[in-house]
């Protein structure tokens, strides 16, 4: 008996400790993933309760012609009325670049990566985050 106690006690010491650490998560890519010349595009993640702020990196591939345009961090607490977070990234004309945004606590609810081009580019994006769970005493 004392050891089926240990044993469970330490599993849930070894999956609270890696909830806490977090993780970092890529997203699927999907067909909106894609700034085309001047077009627009918009990622939107939903956080729920506990993090202690959010790392978000946005890679650029620049699939074909002359890259530029802006990434832009937004958050809301609705998912409908979204504010400016910190400053615009600017995409440039490198075949491979990476914009790393930092969110500190408390999240909002729902953070928006909007991309728009200013070039003649295809650019494909691919989002990676990490949040990390509060530590508790």
């Amino acid at each position: 008996m004392k050891k089926l106690i240990l044993l469970f006690v330490g599993l849930l010491i070894g999956l609270a400790s890696f909830a806490q650490k977090g993780s970092a998560v890529k997203l699927p890519l999907i067909a909106g993933d894609t700034i085309v010349n001047t077009g627009t595009t918009s990622r939107v993640i939903k956080f729920t309760g506990g993090y202690n702020g959010a790392v978000l990196q946005i890679n650029v591939a620049l699939a074909s012609g002359t890259g530029a345009g802006t990434l832009t961090l937004m958050g809301s607490l609705d998912g409908v009325n979204y504010k400016t977070i910190g400053s615009a990234y600017t995409i440039t004309n490198t075949a491979s670049q990476s914009a790393q945004f930092t969110v500190t606590a408390p999240l909002p609810t729902f953070i928006k990566v909007a991309g728009a081009g200013s070039g003649t580019e295809v650019a494909i994006l691919t989002y990676w985050y990490n949040d990390p769970l509060f530590q508790t005493p």
